[in-house]
C-alpha cells in the first residue's frame, strides 16, 4: 500500500518552517525566509539516498539529514567538517566526503525509504537554506526519470539544464543566495 505524499502537507510546512529558522540561528539581519521556494535534489539509486544541492555550497561544516517518519519517530545523520570547510555538491549519506566526521549517525540496519520525509540542513561560508522531500515520490518516481534528474522537494523532477535556467527564477537551490535579499 501506498503511503500518502507529504511533500505538500502541513506537516512538511511545519518542518521546513523549522529547518529555515535553525538557519537564521541568532543573527539579528537573517531572514526567516527565501523570497522564491528552496529545495535541493533527492533521488532512489537502487535502494541508494543520493542527494544533489543543485550548486555547490562552499565551506560546508556540518550538515544534518532527518529522517521523519509516523508519528515521532526520527533518525538523524549529522556530519561535520573542520573549518574551513568542505565544498558539497553530491551526497551520498551511506558513504559521505572522507573530510566529514559523523556526529549522529543512523541506526544499523536503517532504511531511509520507511522515513515519511527527509530534511537536508547545511552550515556553510553562506547562508543556506532548508530542503524537505517526500520519501514515497522519491522512492517510486526515480525509476521513470533519466539518472541526471532528481526530485527538488515538491517543485518536480529536474535535470542540470532545468536547474541552471529556473534556479534563481523560479527556485533557489539550498546554497544559492536569494536575489531578493
Amino acid at each position: 500500500m501506498r503511503r500518502p505524499r507529504l511533500g505538500r502537507t502541513p506537516l512538511a510546512a511545519a518542518v521546513l518552517a523549522l529547518t529555515v529558522l535553525g538557519l537564521s540561528g541568532c543573527d539579528d539581519e537573517a531572514q526567516f525566509a527565501p523570497s522564491l521556494p528552496s529545495a535541493a535534489g533527492y533521488r532512489d539509486d537502487g535502494g541508494a539516498l543520493r542527494i544533489w544541492t543543485g550548486t555547490p555550497c562552499e565551506g560546508v561544516t556540518r550538515v544534518a539529514l532527518t529522517f521523519a517518519g509516523p508519528g515521532d519517530e526520527r533518525a538523524r545523520l549529522v556530519l561535520r567538517a573542520p573549518s574551513p570547510g568542505v565544498t558539497v555538491e553530491h551526497l551520498d549519506p551511506a558513504a559521505p566526503d572522507a573530510a566529514f566526521e559523523p556526529e549522529e549517525s543512523l541506526p544499523d540496519g536503517y532504511d531511509w525509504r520507511t522515513a515519511d520525509t527527509i530534511s537536508l540542513v547545511i552550515d556553510g561560508a553562506e547562508p543556506a537554506w532548508g530542503s524537505v522531500v517526500g520519501v514515497d515520490q522519491v522512492v517510486v518516481e526515480s525509476p521513470d526519470h533519466p539518472e541526471d534528474s532528481f526530485l527538488f522537494d515538491d517543485l518536480g523532477w529536474k535535470d542540470p539544464t532545468a536547474v541552471d535556467a529556473e534556479n534563481g527564477t523560479s527556485f533557489l537551490t539550498v546554497c544559492t543566495p536569494d536575489p531578493e535579499q
